[in-house]
């Protein structure tokens, strides 16, 4: 029984141990805040190549929000990296599509740009998408898709039951309208969703990029493509990337490194 004793005294004292360290190692690791304050200090004294750093650190550790990428744009923009900035500016975008300053800051990158690739060729489907997603995030779509839908459906509730209620042809036109509305947004909702260009989008960070007719550096060069330039991921094969300008007119592979998803792991 003494034995027995101890041997949970012992362990019990081996985990108190281990929660000490645990939470003394926590207490001196640098909480995302910190981080974020000492790149914003790199960025300020002009040291972008640094502040990016560790911005993407930030980024690879699990953080992100608008306002990260927006920094990660404005260090690579300063840092003479067109096709990061573009990268990261498009991201903040996703998150955050009524930012003037966001949208300012990827107009302007995209002024710098050598080639000047015309969006086109979308269908109808992915062109509403895309208005509304200059406007709200797939979030708020499905908030007010939910409210919208509940206003309907206590609408119709009222009617259905109280066949007294006052102002009845008023109730009554209230939920023709949001029946109407509820429909709208569950529609643009399922083509946020389903039509969303983000999905199989990236965009050129290579200074410049041959692309050629095949997966390998023997094939015959179609076109050059440079920094900041915003194609469609098709297919991916050993190193290489198949990828399509606007409308699908132009394709072509090119090296994975010189082309980076907007969707991280895409």
């Amino acid at each position: 029984m003494k034995r027995f004793l101890r041997y949970i005294i012992a362990l019990l004292a081996g985990l108190g141990g281990a929660v000490v360290v645990v939470g003394v190692a926590l207490a001196q690791a640098p909480s995302p805040t910190d981080l974020m304050d000492e790149a914003n200090e790199q960025y300020e004294d002009e040291e972008y190549a640094a502040a990016a750093q560790q911005y993407e650190a930030l980024i690879d550790s699990g953080y992100e929000d608008a306002a990260l990428y927006y920094n990660l744009g404005n260090a690579y923009f300063k840092d003479g990296d067109l096709g990061r900035a573009v990268l990261n500016y498009l991201r903040a975008e996703e998150l955050s599509p009524r930012d003037a300053d966001i949208r300012a800051n990827l107009e302007l990158a995209r002024g710098r740009t050598v080639d000047r690739v015309e969006s086109g060729g979308e269908s109808l489907f992915a062109s509403v998408s895309n208005l509304a997603r200059r406007w709200v995030t797939v979030g708020e779509m499905g908030v007010l898709s939910l409210l919208l839908w509940v206003g309907c459906a206590f609408a119709i509730g009222v009617l259905s039951v109280w066949r007294a209620v006052p102002r009845r042809q008023a109730v009554r036109n209230g939920a023709v309208v949001a029946s109407a509305a509820t429909l709208l947004s569950f529609l643009l909702l399922l083509s946020m969703l389903y039509a969303n260009p983000n999905d199989d989008s990236g965009v050129v960070v290579a200074s410049t990029v041959d692309v050629v007719s095949g997966p390998g550096e023997q094939y015959e060069t179609e076109f050059t493509l440079h920094s900041g330039a915003q194609v469609r991921l098709i297919d991916s094969r050993q190193g290489w990337v198949r990828i399509a300008l606007p409308g699908d007119d132009l394709q072509g592979w090119a090296p994975s490194g010189a082309v980076e998803a907007l969707r991280h792991g895409g």
